[in-house]
C-alpha cells in the first residue's frame, strides 16, 4: 500500500501514483497576501490554514477551500527512518505497511473496498521524517476517514501471518532498488555522505534488518510512536469547521495522550574530505551525482540556496543545461536540487545523466566547470530574476491542488517548520542577490564538503528505464 516518489527538493514532489502529480515542495498555498515581484504575477493568496489543538496532544490544520471538487484527510505522524536504530532500520516502512492488514472494525481489504465504494482514493509514504496517510474522498463523505483512521491509531492488530507476508512484499521493494542502477547510486551517495546521522540509511531500510525485524519489533514501535501527540491531521477542501472539530474531538478526543521518548538523533559532524562511491551495474547510461551538506529551513541561507538551485538546474535555461547539453554536449540530461524541508540539515546535489560512451569523470569535470563559474562569476540580473520568477510561478500554480496543500502543511508541521516559512517566503525570494548566490556557492559547494557518486554501466539492462536521483521517499 505504499508508493516511491524521489523527494526532488523545491523542483518537484512527484508522487509515482496519478493523483499526487501536482504536488512539489514550493508552498501551494501560504497564509497571508504577498506583493507579486511582477505586475502580472498575481500573489495574493488568500485561503488561511486554522491550528486547532486537542487536550489528547493531537493537532488538527484545517484550510477551507470551497472551490474543490474533492476533500484530502491526511493524518502525519513525526516518526521516519530517522528515527530508527541500528539493526533495525526500515522498521518506519515495515509498520506503514502493516497499517493496511486490519483491525477487528476493519479486516483486511475492507478498507480498499470502502474507499473504492465512495470513490476515493487513500494511500501512505514514508520520509526520512515522517510517516503519512491519507484519503481523497468527496466532502460528504469525511467520516470514513474519521473512523478508518482514529482505529488505526491503537488498534492494529497486526497478525503474524500478514506480518510475513508483508515482509515478503517489502523485501521484494528492497531487491528492485538494488536491481534500479540509479537508485542503487542514490542509496550509496547517502550512506557516504552520511557518516553518523540516520539520513545515512535508505528509508526502506537494509535487506538484512526487514529480515530480521520481529512481531514484536513492530508493535513496540507501533506504540511508541503512533499516538495522538505526536500525529497531526491535516484537512483540505469545502470543510465546515466547527463541525470538524466536533467530529475529531468525537473520533480522537478519547485516545489518550501517550508517553512520548524524545527522539535522540546523533549530529552529523563537519565533513572535511571529498568522499566518492562507485555504482558498476547493467545501465542504460552512465551517471554522475555530487552532493554537498546543506542546511534546512532554519538557515539564514536556505532561500540563496533555493535560488542558487533553480539557477545552476532549472530547466533548459540553467547553467547546467546550457553548459552540458548545448556547449559542450556530453550528457542528456543535468539537473539538481535542494531541499529545506527537513527536519535535519539535508544535500544539495546534482546529477548528469552521460551520453552513451562518456564517462562519469568526464561529466564531473563539467559539473565542476559550472559550479567554479558559480562560485567566482556574479550571476547575470536576467538569468538571477528568471529564476526567483519560476520559483514564484511555481507557488502560483500550485495553488489549485488541496492534496498539495495538504502535503505542504502536513511536512511543516512533521518537520516543525514554522508558518513563518509561508508567510515571508515571497519577500525572502525577491530579497536574495547575485552576491547572496555566489556567497552560499562558496560557502557550501566545496570540495571537502563534497560526496561524488559514479554509475558505470557494465552492460545493456533487461528493462530500460531511467529514474531521476533523489531522496526516495516509500
Amino acid at each position: 500500500m505504499t508508493h516511491r516518489f524521489p523527494r526532488h527538493g523545491i523542483l518537484g514532489l512527484l508522487l509515482i501514483f496519478w493523483l499526487c502529480l501536482p504536488v512539489t515542495l514550493y508552498p501551494t498555498r501560504t497564509v497571508s497576501a504577498a506583493t507579486s515581484p511582477d505586475p502580472a504575477l498575481p500573489l495574493t493568496l488568500t485561503l488561511v490554514p486554522h491550528l486547532h489543538h486537542f487536550k489528547n496532544g493531537l493537532t488538527l490544520v484545517t484550510v477551507n477551500d470551497p472551490y474543490s471538487p474533492t476533500l484530502t484527510f491526511q493524518i502525519w505522524y513525526r516518526v521516519g527512518s530517522r528515527n530508527e536504530h541500528r539493526g533495525r532500520t526500515g522498521i518506519s516502512h515495515f509498520n506503514e505497511h502493516m497499517m493496511f492488514t486490519g483491525t477487528k472494525k476493519f479486516p483486511h481489504g475492507k478498507l480498499d473496498t470502502l474507499i473504492n465504494g465512495v470513490g476515493g482514493q487513500l494511500n501512505a509514504f514514508t520520509d526520512y521524517d515522517f510517516t503519512a496517510y491519507f484519503e481523497n474522498v468527496a466532502p460528504d463523505k469525511i467520516d470514513l476517514p474519521l473512523a478508518i483512521e482514529s482505529d488505526r491509531m491503537t488498534h492494529l492488530l497486526l497478525s503474524p501471518d500478514q506480518v510475513e507476508r508483508e515482509r515478503n512484499i517489502v523485501l521484494e521493494e528492497r531487491r528492485n532498488d538494488y536491481d534500479d542502477p540509479t537508485q542503487k547510486l542514490v542509496e550509496k551517495v547517502y550512506s557516504t555522505a552520511y557518516a553518523v546521522h540516520p539520513y545515512h540509511n535508505p528509508v526502506i531500510g537494509w535487506e538484512r534488518d526487514i529480515q530480521h525485524t520481529t512481531r514484536r519489533d513492530i508493535l513496540n514501535y507501533y506504540r511508541a510512536h503512533y499516538m495522538p501527540n505526536n500525529a497531526t491531521i491535516v484537512v483540505v477542501g469545502p470543510v465546515d469547521e466547527r463541525t470538524l472539530v466536533k467530529k475529531i474531538r468525537t473520533s480522537f478526543g478519547d485516545i489518550p495522550r501517550g508517553r512520548l521518548d524524545k527522539a535522540r538523533i546523533p549530529a552529523e559532524p563537519s565533513q572535511r574530505h571529498l568522499r566518492m562511491t562507485v555504482v558498476r551495474k547493467p545501465a542504460m547510461l552512465p551517471i554522475t551525482m555530487m552532493a554537498f551538506h546543506a542546511p534546512n529551513f532554519r538557515s539564514r541561507d536556505a532561500m540563496a540556496l533555493l535560488v542558487l538551485a533553480q539557477v545552476l538546474s532549472g530547466g533548459r535555461t540553467s547553467l547546467l543545461y546550457q553548459d552540458m547539453i548545448y556547449r559542450h554536449p556530453v550528457a542528456v540530461d543535468a539537473e539538481g536540487s535542494y531541499d529545506p524541508m527537513t527536519a535535519d540539515p539535508g544535500l544539495f546535489y546534482f546529477y548528469a545523466q552521460g551520453l552513451p560512451k562518456t564517462s562519469p569523470p568526464l561529466l564531473k569535470k563539467r559539473l565542476d566547470a559550472v559550479i567554479r563559474k558559480v562560485r567566482t562569476t556574479s550571476v547575470s540580473p536576467d538569468l538571477l530574476e528568471s529564476a526567483k520568477k519560476q520559483i514564484l510561478t511555481q507557488f502560483v500554480m500550485n495553488q489549485e491542488s488541496a492534496f498539495g496543500m495538504g502535503m505542504l502543511l502536513g511536512m511543516m508541521s512533521a518537520d516543525r517548520i514554522p508558518m513563518s516559512y509561508l508567510t515571508n517566503y515571497v519577500q525572502n525570494i525577491q530579497a536574495v542577490t547575485a552576491d547572496d548566490v555566489v556567497r552560499v556557492a562558496r560557502s557550501y559547494l566545496q570540495s571537502s564538503n563534497e560526496t561524488v557518486g559514479y554509475l558505470f554501466p557494465t552492460g545493456p539492462v533487461r528493462r530500460p528505464s531511467f529514474s531521476r536521483p533523489g531522496r526516495i521517499v516509500r
